[in-house]
């Protein structure tokens, strides 16, 4: 399965959004199997605490909270301009969002928001 940041972002936005008692409220239109892997993998990556669920191979219930280290990527990527002009920049360096390494998209992340607040 491939990483979709576009769905990490959305993942991240979501915990913080939630209730950390609650399952995740996530859209209908998303496949639960592909948030729980991204879950799977954003726990990896310490961004959150998994606890997803499963009963089978069926996913029963998705449940996380973000870590310090999600709380900081998430307030590096919440901001829509920021968070539009990092995929630009990147797509400009001729790659794509999702292949280019989770560090990297943080930098490139962070540096965007330092030029908004004028300190790049």
């Amino acid at each position: 399965m491939k990483r979709d940041m576009e769905l990490v972002r959305e993942i991240l936005l979501s915990i913080e959004e939630s209730d950390n008692r609650k399952e995740l409220d996530i859209p209908k239109e998303w496949d639960r199997e592909v948030v729980a892997y991204h879950l799977k993998i954003l726990d990896q990556a310490n961004f959150v605490e998994n606890k997803t669920k499963w009963a089978g191979d069926n996913v029963f219930w998705l449940y996380a909270s973000l870590t310090w280290d999600g709380h900081e990527f998430l307030d590096s990527i919440k901001n829509d301009n920021v968070w539009h002009k990092t995929k630009e920049g990147i797509k400009t360096k001729g790659f794509e969002l999702g292949t280019v390494p989770l560090e990297v998209v943080k930098e490139f992340a962070k540096l965007q928001l330092k030029t908004v607040f004028g300190l790049e």
